[in-house]
């Protein structure tokens, strides 16, 4: 109640009163609750004495969801897997998955959920699947320009590089799984009050635990609230997000389970991208370049432009632990996103800044629903051990894109101006019908099955092999006659060989095939959400994972070799020819003494377009930059109990605009800054953090789809609190 009394009266506060006033709150419910459990609160104020984890015993993860291969030990599998823990996401403060995974050197930033369309990434110079490469808990949920909440989830698994047999479908990118937070068994609770430039101020809640003690019916609860103006002058965020998790053992070997999240996102003063001209179908007279970066705060976009996202989902299962050796589990899940779209295409239309404010009106919806049943257990043949698993699954995701009547179609000209000078234009009010017509429907049949195979001590090996039947059909607008249809039943295999010369060491090989269901032409094309025929994706890696009790490392040299689509000079996006990335990702988790952290990696990559048109082949794939590097330091400050001393620094090489090299972003570099502080008040914990991220406000260009420009992050200042009770 006094959390919601705090809320109503901040309110009504004009927005840059209210961090002073959070800060003021969290103290005073500190004082409270200290208060309530301590009447001689003033002399155990006098004795603070606080005593934690390492940040490395909290940042690294141990195992990690591989999809069709169950829970597995990270460093027992073959495959580059990156998880992030929600204490480092929280100590970080990160507000999208850019952050998120900013520790990890194999991770490109391609745009940013307040200056463009959504935050996203590439993995190792290839974008993650937008309908494909996003998983809650294991199962598929969509994830079309929009931004999950953080906050509900223990951690965040990515594996980088194709998915097809742990998880059917996808661009080799990689998979994204977000883990949701489970109930404590002992009651929790915590508030966090929080601050980013220019003034968004966001209020968290979680709490958790168990009625009826173990096996009893477990509980948790997160809701957000976010709200204020974003760094970027004239930009807007109002965010409302829950999520509930709940838990019960049915009977001592019989465990169910329910997780969802509910979130409301709209985002104002935000574009689709700035588009050179000529990359949009535009003839000009002379082509138009990349121009100078501008600064990450100017507005580039109107006020009013923008779009509002919408999350539902569900999934629910059983796990029954037939024996010792084996259990079985059945899940089910259901996802619905909702867009609908106010922002602008910049169309630049010639080296002085002048460019086309083209607004894109229109609402889409996809809809997911998956089963999946799984048997998990080990036998033994003579001195083999066998890891086994067996399993089907089922999913569906239907898209329902924007109908327009006549020649409407969703496309508005503001006007015309300067990206050095930026006008406001009137806002015309167009209102944005939210009828839809289904457009794509894609529906996968897998069954799978793997083995994993323990010689000795030293000696394992991998195989397994998924089945899919794949139905994808198109249909034009108004027509339920279908336009394209898919059809193909694939069998994607996966092979590995690990050696253990050591407990904590295992060096591999493996082998991975993944089919490919490619994106559909953007907005902007001639051929606008035109779809493709699937294509097969492949992987070599070979790798060495160590895990130590104070360092960790990840070193792989891979190879994919994909499919390739970009957009021709005359604005048709097409699939022709294929992308060869390879290269070597290098990543490591240290304690250096007793009071240094340091999280960091490196990657090159050579990423070539082969076996294409003589426009670009031999050209560098576009988004994938040579050579990028991330380091993250902490330090615990031991005169100071409590106290720690953060820094980070990132460097991304240049990139490609175009398919064809025709334009290059150039190579940027930033550096943060921070530091946290935990102490007591009363029985409860409180922790402040405060830091400043692109501590010399570098101005740089972030890139997309092979054509899209989005200013990159500008200097921020981000501080919040956070008391446990």
């Amino acid at each position: 109640m006094f959390v919601a009394d705090q809320r109503r009266a901040l309110s009504c506060l004009p927005s840059r009163r209210r961090l002073a006033v959070f800060v003021l709150c969290a103290l005073a419910t500190g004082a409270v609750h200290a208060d309530d459990s301590d009447p001689q609160n003033a002399k155990v104020l006098d004795q603070v004495n606080v005593t934690a984890a390492t940040p490395l015993d909290v940042y690294r993860a141990s195992e990690a969801d591989a999809g069709a291969l169950g829970q597995r030990s990270l460093l027992d599998t073959p495959f580059s897997i990156d998880a992030v823990t929600s204490d480092l996401i929280q100590n970080r403060q990160a507000i999208d998955i850019n952050e998120a995974f900013a520790t990890d050197a194999g991770v490109t930033p391609l745009s940013n959920g307040y200056t463009g369309e959504s935050s996203g990434f590439a993995v190792r110079g290839l974008p993650v699947d937008l309908l494909n490469g996003y998983k809650m808990d294991g199962l598929s949920i969509p994830n079309w320009g929009s931004d999950l909440p953080l906050e509900p989830f223990s951690q965040i698994e990515l594996l980088k590089g194709p998915g097809g047999f742990m998880y059917g479908f996808g661009q080799p990118g990689g998979i994204v799984n977000f883990i949701s937070k489970q109930p404590t068994l002992k009651p929790y609770a915590s508030v966090t009050l929080g601050y980013l430039a220019n003034g968004v101020f966001r209020e968290a809640v979680d709490f958790g635990g168990t009625l009826g003690g173990q096996g009893g019916w477990g509980y948790r609860v997160n809701l957000v609230h976010e709200d204020g103006d974003t760094f970027v002058h004239g930009g807007h965020i109002n965010r409302n997000a829950a999520s509930l998790t709940l838990t019960k053992d049915i009977t001592s070997n019989l465990h169910w389970h329910f997780n969802s999240i509910y979130q409301d996102r709209d985002v104002r003063g935000a574009y689709y991208g700035i588009i050179l001209g000529q990359d949009f179908g535009y003839a000009l007279p002379e082509p138009v370049h990349v121009p100078a970066p501008l600064p990450g705060d100017q507005r580039v976009s109107q006020p009013y432009t923008g779009y509002q996202t919408t999350y539902r989902v569900a999934n629910t299962g059983l796990k029954w632990d037939i024996s010792p050796n084996w259990n079985f589990s059945l899940d089910y899940s259901y996802a619905e996103q909702t867009r609908e779209n106010h922002d602008s295409a910049l169309i630049l239309m010639n080296n002085q800044g002048d460019y086309t404010d083209l607004n894109f009106l229109g609402y889409s919806r996809y809809n997911y629903q998956q089963w999946q049943g799984m048997f998990t257990g080990s036998v033994t043949t003579g001195p083999i051990t066998h890891n086994l698993v067996f399993g089907a699954a089922w999913q569906a995701l239907d898209e329902h894109y924007p109908q327009y009547s006549g020649s409407d179609f969703g496309e508005v000209v503001l006007g015309s101006g300067n990206i050095y000078d930026v006008p406001v234009f009137p806002n015309p009010n167009t209102p944005v019908s939210r009828a839809t017509y289904l457009a794509e429907t894609t529906t996968q049949r897998a069954l799978f099955a793997s083995d994993t195979l323990t010689f000795s001590q030293q000696w394992s090996a991998l195989l397994g092999l998924r089945y899919i039947e794949y139905i994808d059909t198109s249909y034009n607008d108004g027509s339920t006659t279908p336009a394209a249809r898919y059809n193909q039943n694939p069998v994607t295999p996966t092979a590995a060989l690990m050696y253990k010369p050591i407990a904590p060491v295992t060096l591999y090989a493996s082998y991975v095939q993944s089919l490919e269901q490619p994106a559909s032409a953007p907005e902007t094309a001639v051929n606008a959400y035109q779809t493709f025929a699937p294509t097969m994706s492949k992987q070599f890696e070979l790798g060495a994972k160590t895990e130590f009790d104070t360092w960790s490392t990840n070193l792989a040299l891979f190879q994919v070799q994909r499919g390739l689509q970009y957009l021709t000079s005359d604005n048709v996006y097409v699939q022709n020819g294929q992308t060869r990335y390879q290269g070597i990702d290098l990543s490591t988790q240290t304690s250096l003494g007793k009071n240094w952290t340091l999280m960091g990696g490196v990657m090159y990559l050579d990423a070539t377009n082969v076996l294409a048109a003589p426009d670009v082949n031999g050209k560098r794939a576009y988004g994938a930059p040579r050579l990028q590097g991330n380091v993250y330091v902490e330090y615990r400050v031991p005169q100071i109990p409590g106290l720690f001393l953060t820094g980070g620094a990132r460097y991304v090489g240049n990139e490609a605009v175009e398919a064809d090299n025709s334009n290059f972003i150039g190579a940027y570099h930033t550096f943060d800054l921070g530091a946290r502080y935990t102490t007591m008040m009363g029985n409860h914990p409180v922790t402040y953090r405060v830091g400043v991220d692109n501590l010399t406000n570098e101005k740089y260009w972030l890139t997309s789809f092979g054509f899209i420009l989005n200013q990159g992050t500008p200097r921020t200042v981000r501080a919040s609190v956070t008391f446990t009770l």
